[in-house]
């Protein structure tokens, strides 16, 4: 190529890309020996993929080479000046099997010199040599010589470049033997040959780039340029690097771009000039009919023949290919919207004449030409992404096609209502002309009945024929509607519905028309698009009318006057349509007024619901409403209404459906009551917080001077992509006909006026309960009624009937005395009346009085006479209950309940009490040898003053045991209070029944009394009176009883144990300190032997305070009792210190030995597991000595002694 971009070589050199194309290798040397092994090469290449290593750091690809082979010849190799790459041999192998060092000197090594000095001519260096040897299974037992051939190869031709020349073994002979060799020999070749590709490209990417930059020289041409920068386009496509393929035209594309954009504002270069021509053919993008038309239209670019049409075509065609081949359709459809309307607005910047519908034809063809290959490459895949990927693309097509197709029907005259003059005739055929005939030769020869029909036929076809166009118009417009609402692009798809519409009615198919418009017109409505929303109404209007739809008109038209948006010359026009509509509306065409919605002409601007705190049946409810009316005119209202809806019902299902207790003082659950509702606040509280407070940060981008180069803001949270949701999910609700109006608020007729204005509705309610407004409704001339949707938010008032609730007033009530409590009646909005009767009755062990019946006892059940009450008083009632105090000794309390039942509830109302024990005990048991004694400690619980009179203890046991009472009968009177304890004492005395030791149920009796404060104990102690008759008699009618029970166990005493200490040798009868000392252990045997059996084994253990006392020996071992009673252990004991020491503690334990079964009458049989003590119950053994002292005298001093 010259300096100039001019391509080097002759008109008989082919232009056009073959897409067979193949890297082209050549062979020289022994032909013959190629041939037999051509095909395992050709083979084998293609079957692996080689990495691309290529220079300046770019990634690296995967490609997968099938090279063609051609003899070698001079005239094939390329010369400085000639880059047609696609038909440049790339690589040039030399083949021989000569294997004799003499043949190779005189004959083969002048070959391959010439050969390679022929291709150093060129500046070839991308070669190599192969020598095929045949296996002989004779030869291998010779010996090896020193230099093969391939050696001296290597030195004479290579000594730098090793891996060009290379052995292998002739796979034709020895298959077996030739494997790895011929595996060495294919990889070899794949990788040589991108290296060459690699050096050359690079080489030819400098032309590319040396040309790029002379694009401002006067006689730089961009065809030419284009032509050699495609070239490597094309190289690339062979290798299969498709993506990198695609930046080629990519990049052609911006810069021919820049040109044009640069030519608006500045100098047109001359190049540019040829691209202005006027428009002759407009055959559009063609994707799927071979590549004939492609390379047609190439031809045309060298040749500066090319329309900005038939380039953009190529260009985009071959871009598309690229995308193709990457399985990327949807971004062909991506493409190529923005693809038309940029040659859209190239063909204006270069004022390019154009004949009319030319540029429609080509567009309306380039996108069927793109839908149709998306739509043939979806077909077979079934990846539901890429569907959805294509279908945000195809939608736009679609609607570009109908819109295409539509502009032609106009200028062609096959819209309906319009028949084609014959200049539109003419028209037709000239645009027919241009789109060029169908030159897919695949197509022509196929049959009928398989024949595609292609893009330009469809566009032939509709042109031609009036019903063909109606089809296709229909056709396209509803794909793209469809595809539109696929994809979420509601609005769009509204857009185009309208245009169908328009095309229906014209039609005359109304009907269908309405059908499209009222979609549109709720979108429209929804989303707030007024001035849409104003001209889809009259579009509506219009198809009623000649429908002569009254009822529809006549609602439309009150819409229509009310729009703020259209010209008050237009509303007034249908507000008098309205009402002339209005009086054709006879009684007899109509069951009632004609309902239609009371958005459209009216707006609610305020509601406030007249109610005081408290409100009582029988009363009247008034609701003061505020709106703005819509219309041009004044209007008169016959009646104006709301309804209401009683909620009672609903709350108690709600409450069994959430699973809520009812609360015993409330006999209905509260519902949060709205009384006052206004559209400003309602609108603003409906704002999305999220839309007005946005996370933002604010960054600054700068430069390595520190100078501010950009600045802007970011969301902080960039994953919450704000995204268009369905209309239909937010769509206000339609008027609702079955709302009861029988109950509604009503109010006079009045004027409505233009703007603001204000009534009330009334109503005398009597049924108590929560309402919620529903809808308003104002009837207008007495046959139209405008309606409004259920009012949201929830606008309530309450009709209220408190049921009166009932409490006992009561604070630490205590069990087995009469308490004082007060029930408390509040009457809510009922009136009670006089001499109404409460029965209360009472749980099991509480009875119950009225505080003045003085002379009745308890019982569990009485009658509350009520006076009459006025609403929302108090009465109170003051009662007296007894809960009776079971046998505990615990201080837990007790839970009763009254139920009451009343006369205005039907439900029974239970009040819990809960009661505390005036008193709780315990018991001890102490022994004196043999002798038993019980203790029972009484404790007060309450601040009521107790006295305690006539203390029991009985057993209920079969055992022949007495309690002999040591308790004085009479002195000083025991009074109890809050923890104040009293103790009681009894002997038991045992009789000598063997069954003595089983264990002891005893009954616990006490008799006490309230007292309100110590004189009332004076007063019974001064009195000399010895009989105290009166007295006695009133101590016995206020006194009650407290019981509990008790168990004794192991009250026998089984062993007695006995210890002294006394001093050694002739030291006195006085221990002193530092001396030993005998300590004489004694253990008796109370039980006689009859009454256990085997005889117990006894382990003594001396606990010696270590400060005190040392014992010598063993401090612990075991005696038997077996054969005596009594048994004595002498231990010797040293005293530490002197003083009145505390003798030593002797601790007895019952010994079972390792292994022995016992049959105990005082315990259950069973088997140790290994030697153990188990102590004896403190009632069991008797310490006869604990708690004894010794005197031990200080130790004796030296000096003393001598």
């Amino acid at each position: 190529m010259n300096c100039n971009g001019k391509t080097g070589y002759g008109n008989d050199r082919k232009l056009e890309p073959q897409m067979d194309n193949k890297s082209i290798i050549t062979y020289a040397g022994d032909e013959a020996l190629f041939l037999t092994i051509k095909n395992n090469i050709c083979q084998g290449i293609p079957l692996g993929s080689a990495e691309w290593r290529r220079s300046f750091g770019r990634p690296i690809k995967l490609v997968k080479l099938n090279p063609t082979f051609v003899p070698f010849s001079q005239n094939q190799l390329p010369t400085d000046k000639d880059w047609n790459l696609i038909k440049q041999p790339i690589f040039h192998i030399y083949f021989s099997e000569c294997s004799d060092l003499d043949v190779y000197k005189l004959s083969l090594k002048d070959d391959i010199d010439s050969w390679l000095k022929t291709l150093g001519q060129y500046n070839i260096n991308d070669w190599m040599i192969v020598i095929v040897e045949t296996f002989d299974i004779k030869k291998t037992n010779k010996l090896i010589p020193r230099t093969t051939v391939i050696d001296k190869i290597r030195s004479d031709f290579s000594s730098k470049q090793n891996d060009r020349c290379l052995s292998v073994i002739n796979p034709i002979k020895s298959e077996s033997k030739s494997a790895e060799s011929w595996r060495i020999l294919i990889n070899r070749i794949r990788s040589l040959i991108l290296l060459s590709y690699d050096k050359t490209l690079s080489k030819f990417e400098e032309i590319i780039r040396e040309q790029r930059e002379r694009r401002n020289q006067k006689n730089w041409n961009f065809c030419n340029y284009f032509i050699l920068q495609e070239e490597l386009a094309f190289v690339l496509e062979m290798l299969g690097v498709y993506d990198e393929a695609l930046v080629q035209y990519d990049e052609l594309d911006a810069l021919f771009t820049q040109f044009i954009l640069n030519s608006d504002v500045g100098d047109c270069p001359e190049w540019l000039n040829t691209f202005k021509k006027q428009l002759n053919n407009w055959t559009g993008v063609k994707l799927n009919n071979g590549d004939n038309k492609k390379n047609n239209l190439r031809k045309l670019i060298p040749e500066y023949k090319a329309s900005l049409l038939d380039f953009r075509s190529y260009l985009f065609s071959r871009q598309c290919l690229m995308l193709l081949l990457l399985n990327k359709p949807w971004e062909v459809a991506k493409r190529c919207l923005s693809f038309v309307y940029n040659t859209f607005s190239e063909l204006r910047i270069l004022d390019i004449k154009k004949p009319p519908g030319s540029i429609e034809c080509w567009s309306f063809i380039c996108a069927l030409e793109v839908l149709q290959v998306c739509q043939s490459r979806l077909s077979n895949n079934d990846n539901g992404q890429q569907v959805d990927l294509c279908s945000q693309h195809t939608a736009g097509l679609w609607a570009l096609a109908s819109d295409k197709l539509g502009q032609l029907g106009k200028l062609c005259g096959l819209m309906p209502g319009m028949e084609p003059t014959s200049q539109q005739l003419h028209t037709v055929v000239y645009l027919i002309s241009g789109m060029g005939d169908n030159d897919d030769d695949d197509n022509n020869n196929s049959n009928d009945n398989n024949k595609i029909t292609t893009p330009t036929d469809k566009l032939k076809s509709a042109l031609s024929s009036k019903d063909v166009f109606r089809k296709q118009y229909l056709e396209h417009a509803e794909l793209a509607m469809g595809t539109y609402k696929h994809v979420g692009r509601i609005r769009s798809a509204r857009f185009i519905g309208r245009e169908l519409a328009k095309f229906y009615s014209d039609l005359g198919e109304n009907q269908k028309a309405i059908a499209f418009l009222l979609d549109a017109l709720n979108t429209y409505n929804d989303e707030n698009w007024k001035d849409l929303a104003a001209q889809t109404r009259l579009e509506l209007a219009e198809c009623y009318k000649r429908m002569d739809d009254i009822e529809r008109y006549t609602k439309i038209c009150s819409a229509i006057a009310s729009s703020h948006v259209l010209h008050i010359t237009i509303r007034s026009t249908y507000f008098d349509e309205m009402k002339a509509y209005i009086e054709m509306l006879s009684t007899k065409y109509i069951q009632r007024p004609l309902l239609t919605e009371l958005e459209n002409s009216f707006i609610i601007q305020n509601l406030e619901v007249n109610i005081s705190d408290k409100i009582i049946t029988n009363c009247i409810v008034s609701i003061n409403v505020t709106i703005i009316s819509l219309l041009p005119q004044n209007v008169h209202c016959n009646k104006a209404s709301i309804a209401t809806e009683l909620m009672q019902n609903k709350t108690q299902q709600n409450k069994r459906k959430t699973g809520m207790k009812n609360n015993s003082n409330n006999s209905e659950q509260k519902i949060k009551i709205a009384s006052k509702w206004n559209n400003n606040i309602n609108n603003k509280q409906m704002i999305d917080s999220s839309i007005i407070q946005i996370p933002f940060f604010s960054y600054f981008d700068y430069k390595e001077d520190k100078k501010l180069c950009s600045a802007g803001v970011i969301d902080k949270n960039q994953k919450k992509i704000v995204t268009r949701t369905d209309s239909s999910k937010h769509r206000k609700q339609s008027v609702d006909d079955s709302i009861d109006f029988s109950q509604a608020l009503v109010s006079d007729s009045f004027l409505i006026k233009p703007g603001i204005n204000n009534f009330t509705v009334t109503k005398n309610n009597d049924k108590p309960g929560y309402y919620k407004i529903n809808q308003l409704s104002l009837i207008v001339n007495e046959k139209l009624e405008f309606r409004s949707a259920i009012i949201c938010p929830k606008l309530c008032y309450e009709i209220a009937k408190t049921q009166p609730t009932l409490t006992i007033n009561s604070r630490d009530l205590v069990a087995g005395l009469p308490q004082d409590a007060e029930l408390i009646i509040s009457t809510g909005s009922i009136y009670i009346d006089d001499k109404t009767i409460l029965k209360i009755t009472t749980s099991r062990g509480l009875t119950i009085k009225l505080d003045d019946d003085n002379n009745k006892s308890f019982t569990n059940e009485i009658d509350v006479v009520l006076s009459s009450c006025e609403p929302f008083n108090i009465v109170k009632k003051n009662i007296k209950i007894f809960a009776e105090l079971p046998p505990k000794k615990d201080s837990t309390s007790m839970e009763h309940k009254l139920i009451i039942h009343t006369p205005w509830s039907n439900e029974e109302i239970n009040l819990s009490l809960h009661f505390c024990t005036p008193l709780m005990s315990s018991m001890k048991l102490h022994t004196v040898k043999e002798r038993k004694f019980i203790q029972i400690i009484v404790t007060g619980l309450t601040i009521q003053l107790l006295q305690l009179t006539e203390p029991q203890l009985k057993t209920t046991s079969s055992v022949d045991v007495s309690f002999k009472n040591l308790n004085p009968i009479a002195g000083q009177k025991l009074v109890i209070g809050n923890n104040i304890k009293v103790s009681f004492m009894w002997e038991m005395e045992l009789g000598k029944d063997e069954k003595s030791t089983i264990p002891l149920k005893v009954d616990y009796k006490i008799k006490y009394f309230p007292i309100d404060n110590t004189e009332d104990i004076d007063e019974f102690i001064i009195d000399d009176d010895p009989l105290h008759i009166s007295k006695l008699k009133k101590i016995e009618k206020s006194s009650y009883t407290y019981r509990c029970n008790f168990d004794i166990v192991d009250y026998v005493t089984m062993f007695m144990v006995s210890s002294k200490i006394e001093a050694i040798g002739v030291g006195g009868e006085f221990c002193r300190a530092g001396s030993m000392c005998h300590l004489y252990l004694t253990v008796i045997k109370v039980l006689s032997n009859t009454n256990y059996n085997p005889p117990p084994q006894l382990m003594y253990e001396v606990l010696a305070d270590q400060s005190m006392w040392a014992v010598s020996g063993k401090s612990a071992a075991v005696v038997s009792l077996d054969t005596q009673d009594k048994q004595s252990v002498v231990l010797d004991v040293m005293p530490l210190t002197s003083g009145y020491l505390p003798l030593p503690v002797v601790r007895l334990s019952r010994y079972i030995p390792a292994i022995e079964y016992k049959n105990d009458f005082s315990r259950k049989s069973e088997a140790g597991s290994g030697p153990r003590l188990e102590p004896f119950s403190p009632g069991q053994v008797y310490n006869a000595s604990k708690s004894q002292q010794v005197h031990v005298l200080p130790a004796v001093s030296s000096e003393s002694n001598n």
